[in-house]
């Protein structure tokens, strides 16, 4: 259901040139600006409903955690959309338990995660998903105008591949492999849709004391990404669960992986209630995928 897209900021500024040859302006001193403060200000600006009947949809920020020593924010970007009226069904019993007016919205909480060290020209944003749709999109439109209101640059919101955090993982020992939606076997699928069951999962585990391989060999090309091609006609998504040093990261493969490395399932140490992260618990393990990117992308930086 839910899983993290990592993703970098950017402040891109033509009259500067940087280490590398970068036009990147350091995040905490941007034309006087701490991006820090800015985002800090931004969220609580939001802190209210915000109605926008253009894309019809209602969002606000809360349960924002700020911790200036670590430079760390924490939030939920919670939105719903309105505009099409629906029923609201009991699942268990099939009746309808709410009808959904047009004026109606459902609000779904999407966690958010951000970290701007000082003297970089770089930060962390770790957004959440919910069945494959984030808030990404509406986040940036609202935050770059802002921010370009204020500094007078333009802010970069792009995707950070997650083999730029820590390249063992990709030697990491692959440990399942799930294929979430199966429809291989219609038979079986028929009998299991008669007991209500609606989604099938494949899981394949190696034989005792056997690999199904490593993560590096299912990226790209190769004999490990071929022998599975079979499962693509009737999985929807294809993941595989590595394991490094006790730690468990899920990621999806194969050619229906339209990011692969850039999104990140969430494992069990994150604590679920009524299908929903607990905040506490997504923030602590936030914290770990975090601290994966800054060993590589900090160095010298010391995080706690």
């Amino acid at each position: 259901m839910y899983s993290i897209s990592p993703y970098l900021f950017r402040s891109y500024n033509k009259n500067i040139m940087g280490p590398q040859g970068r036009h990147y302006s350091r995040l905490d001193d941007i034309a006087g600006y701490d991006l820090f403060t800015l985002l800090d200000d931004f969220i609580k600006k939001y802190a209210s409903y915000e109605i926008n009947d253009n894309t019809k949809q209602v969002y606000r920020f809360e349960n924002v955690f700020i911790d200036q020593g670590s430079r760390t924010i924490s939030v939920w970007f919670v939105v719903g959309t309105y505009g099409i009226k629906t029923d609201i069904i009991d699942i268990d019993t099939g009746l309808v338990n709410f009808r959904k007016a047009e004026n109606n919205a459902e609000m779904i909480k999407y966690y958010m995660h951000f970290f701007i060290p000082v003297g970089f020209d770089e930060a962390i944003v770790l957004t959440s998903n919910y069945r494959s749709s984030g808030v990404k999109t509406l986040f940036y439109s609202l935050f770059s105008k802002y921010f370009s209101s204020k500094t007078k640059q333009k802010l970069q919101m792009n995707t950070l591949s997650y083999d730029k955090a820590l390249n063992s993982w990709l030697d990491a020992r692959m440990t399942e492999i799930r294929c979430t939606k199966f429809n291989g076997c219609k038979d079986i699928t028929d009998q299991l849709t008669l007991l209500g069951h609606q989604e099938q999962e494949l899981v394949i585990k190696p034989q005792k004391n056997k690999s199904l391989g490593r993560l590096r060999d299912f990226i790209g090309k190769g004999d490990k990404l071929e022998a599975i091609e079979v499962l693509f006609e009737t999985s929807a998504v294809i993941k595989s669960v590595v394991e490094l040093d006790g730690k468990k990261r899920t990621f999806r493969i194969g050619e229906k992986a339209t990011n692969v490395l850039c999104e990140i399932e969430l494992d069990d140490t994150v604590v679920m209630t009524n299908g929903v992260p607990v905040f506490s618990s997504m923030q602590k393990w936030s914290e770990e995928i975090v601290k994966e990117y800054a060993q590589r992308m900090y160095p010298g930086l010391s995080i706690g």
